[in-house]
């Protein structure tokens, strides 16, 4: 794993832990700083997804053959490329990976809740029933959270 201490410096580490060294490089630097954002995003999305995958799986205490038959596949190499981080993800193949997982690795937008808020309007004084309403002292008893209430005064024109 190579992690960015500070610009120019990079950690090496080993797959147990260990750190292996440390190495500046102004030609990686520059190299890294050439890549497009977007095409970063996408090499860092893929790269999560492989790891959220491999995680799971050693949640779970699979093998990449136990994977295999959760999902229906044939080729054991096709565990071995959605593992590499390099893989780009069908949302079918994404959809299989979490229900064989119990993992979560699409974020689509889900349904926004719809807010509905009721007002239920009592009126305390009897007015007119002419077209034209002149309508003082109307009480509004307002039955939400904190049940605000209050009085006022207004003209209604039917």
């Amino acid at each position: 794993m190579i992690t960015l201490i500070s610009p120019g410096i990079w950690n090496f580490k080993m797959m147990n832990g260990k750190t292996m060294e440390t190495y500046t490089s102004k030609l990686i630097d520059d190299l890294l700083d050439s890549i497009d954002p977007i095409d970063q995003e996408k090499t860092d999305a893929k790269m999560l997804l492989a790891a959220k995958v491999a995680d799971a799986m050693k949640a779970k205490k699979w093998k990449n053959k136990d994977l295999l038959k959760a999902v229906g596949k044939d080729n054991p190499s096709i565990i071995t490329k959605w593992l590499s981080g390099t893989h780009n993800f069908t949302v079918d193949t994404l959809i299989e990976l979490q229900h064989a997982l119990s993992i979560k690795l699409l974020a689509l937008a889900e349904k926004e809740d719809e807010v509905v808020t009721n007002y239920y309007v009592t009126v305390i004084q009897k007015v007119q029933s002419n077209p034209i309403m002149h309508c003082d002292d109307i009480f509004f008893g307002m039955e939400q959270q904190s049940q605000p209430s209050f009085s006022s005064r207004f003209s209604l024109t039917a």
